[in-house]
């Protein structure tokens, strides 16, 4: 479950880090790849800095590596690469999108464009082969239980991304693990849901 918005006792909103509202910036949900870098450009300039042309790859790295692999990158991969795939903060403090120079296609299920990895090298993100005629394909992930759907579209699990590395920042407000006992039990009234679909795993 991913969360936003402490509510108090006296039910007022505690923001952590600034005014930003990640449940209300989701809405009902990110329908397409559109809603999606929306959603994130909103939420880096919330949370962080807001993005800059400088943040993303150049147009250039990613015709090579395209001529390296031999096809054309999906259009959602490509758009988040121009988008933020330069910038390693607030996107890569633990299961990183790599440059574009290190994609690399993994062998399972015919062939699968890994475009995260798990900073131990523990589980792979990415697009199956069969998969790259979409502009928007559905993700996969590698785990020890082999692979498994991830997310229906590669603007979604970027959104998943952007929200699942900040819990990894420094500072007290980013919390990764458990949340602790006093609040746990309470959970679904100290906090409010996020639109978006419940991990796989």
């Amino acid at each position: 479950m991913i969360v936003s918005r402490a509510l108090s006792e006296d039910g007022t909103v505690r923001c952590a880090v600034s005014d930003f509202d990640t449940a209300r910036a989701v809405g009902q949900g990110i329908s397409d790849r559109s809603e999606a870098w929306d959603f994130i450009r909103a939420f880096a300039a919330g949370w962080y800095t807001p993005l800059a042309a400088a943040d993303g790859v150049d147009e250039v790295d990613l015709q090579q590596v395209e001529g390296r692999l031999g096809f054309s990158l999906p259009g959602a991969l490509r758009e988040a690469y121009l988008l933020f795939g330069g910038r390693p903060e607030p996107f890569g403090h633990q299961d990183p999108m790599p440059s574009p120079a290190e994609l690399f296609v993994h062998e399972d299920l015919g062939g699968v464009l890994v475009f995260r990895t798990e900073n131990q090298v523990c589980a792979f993100w990415g697009v199956r082969l069969i998969d790259l005629g979409e502009a928007d394909p559905p993700v996969v992930v590698q785990s020890r239980d082999g692979w498994r759907p991830f997310t229906d579209r590669v603007s979604l699990a970027c959104v998943e991304l952007v929200l699942s590395e900040a819990l990894f920042s420094d500072g007290h407000l980013y919390n990764a693990c458990e949340l602790p006992a006093d609040v746990s039990g309470s959970a679904a009234e100290l906090f409010e849901r996020v639109a978006l679909p419940d991990y796989p795993l």
